[in-house]
């Protein structure tokens, strides 16, 4: 009778801590869920200085949510970039997503004036315009940004979206009550789920290293701080 009786016992202590800890984990992807990992890609200012101003206009418009790389060339055809590392670096990584179907390429010129004297020609600028087909915008996520970044106009779109992580083990936890509210400091392993098949297009890994340090970092585990609420466990502090 004595065995029965601790055998119950342990089954129901496993059984609030199992139920709790399957609790926590719904509170935590609740939060990830809006977490996803994307590329972070920048475009360059379309600089159209001492260019045509309706040129210019029409350009900008034409190219309203398209990734662009901005060159300048003098009268003789000499490149005047000042970084061209980086450049170059962003032709690799934007032409590794254009092959993996995301974007498509074309290019735009406007030539420059002198400022001085008689209006002539004295170079021209080279736009190279990447637009999104659909299958780049179908990489679009929304995710949650803080006040402060949309005190600065952060609107949490992003794109370029690969995966997102999912809590795989509660680790380790514990609770305290703390000015008037019942916590949790929880410790948990997660996973990266939905893996987009374009990460593994030909030279997208290589033009972007971040995505195999992300997925395949060793140590996957983080911890998070619960409050419990009327309405079970939650992030929100």
């Amino acid at each position: 009778m004595k065995k029965i009786l601790v055998s119950l016992t342990a089954v129901s202590i496993c059984l609030v801590a199992c139920g709790k800890e399957g609790d926590f984990k719904k509170a935590i992807n609740e939060k990830k869920s809006k977490a996803p990992v994307c590329l972070n890609i920048s475009s360059d200012y379309i600089n159209g200085s001492y260019t045509n101003d309706d040129d210019l206009k029409k350009l900008k418009a034409k190219t309203a949510g398209a990734y662009v790389i901005s060159q300048h060339y003098d009268e003789v055809g000499k490149n005047s970039d000042y970084s061209p590392e980086q450049t170059k670096n962003k032709f690799v990584q934007l032409d590794s997503l254009t092959g993996a179907g995301l974007l498509t390429k074309s290019t735009e010129s406007l030539v420059t004036y002198s400022v001085w004297g008689e209006k002539k020609a004295n170079g021209f600028y080279k736009y190279t315009i990447y637009t999104l087909t659909d299958a780049g915008k179908a990489t679009a996520a929304k995710v949650e940004t803080n006040s402060m970044s949309a005190m600065f106009g952060d609107t949490g779109q992003r794109i370029f979206c690969y995966a997102h992580p999912m809590v795989e083990q509660i680790e380790n936890y514990t609770e305290a009550d703390n000015s008037g509210y019942h916590m949790a400091e929880v410790k948990y392993s997660y996973k990266y789920v939905d893996v987009a098949d374009w990460i593994n297009k030909a030279g997208v890994k290589e033009a972007f290293p971040v995505i195999a340090k992300t997925l395949d970092d060793t140590d996957k585990t983080s911890k998070t701080t619960l409050v419990k609420t009327n309405n079970g466990w939650s992030t929100d502090l």
